[in-house]
């Protein structure tokens, strides 16, 4: 009787997370693709479209932070070099069946510079988001999430991670209130 014991909590839990995927599902929330730093959760993505947008949803556990997607060219513009020292941006790409109808759009990125070792860089905390005007988003689209996720002591490169693009009929964020992202001809 004791043998039957684990396999039927293995059952239950097995039933809870099926049960916890289905909610998830119908309360329209997408459900979250997570980067992983060893046993540590860093990161987690998801992405949907929200009437004529594409909207990427960031959530960075306690200590971690991610990087802006013009990183680079906010380094240049402080220091004038062409190659500046810094943190590698975040790329978003769509996949082919998503078309953008403009530039990336992104929460306004906190300063995390160390101006002392010439080290300029910003970046993002907590809860962050992207997002871009669409032409078009056929079902089954994704992105790609290219990015460094880091503590003050370590980082986890996000390297090609896919992540589904779901539909929402709700409002995440204004997305006119996110700040444009600087091109790299800025």
């Amino acid at each position: 009787m004791k043998d039957l014991i684990p396999a039927n909590r293995l059952a239950v839990l097995m039933l809870a997370g099926i049960a916890t995927a289905a909610v998830a599902q119908d309360s329209g929330e997408p459900v979250r693709q997570e980067v992983w730093l060893g046993e540590n959760l860093a990161v987690s993505y998801a992405a949907r479209t929200e009437g004529d947008w594409l909207v990427v949803d960031v959530w960075h556990e306690p200590g971690w932070h991610t990087y802006a997607m013009d990183n680079v060219q906010r380094a240049r513009e402080v220091t004038g070099k062409a190659r500046p020292d810094t943190e590698l941006p975040t790329v978003i790409t769509p996949s082919p069946g998503i078309e953008l109808a403009a530039s990336w759009r992104q929460t306004v990125p906190t300063e995390l510079s160390q101006p002392e070792l010439r080290w300029y860089t910003w970046g993002f905390a907590d809860r962050s988001f992207f997002a871009a005007r669409v032409l078009r988003a056929d079902p089954g689209g994704w992105v790609q999430v290219d990015a460094q996720a880091c503590t003050d002591r370590l980082c986890a490169m996000v390297d090609g991670l896919r992540v589904p693009v779901t539909e929402s009929a709700g409002r995440s964020v204004d997305p006119e209130s996110l700040a444009a992202v600087q091109s790299s001809e800025e």
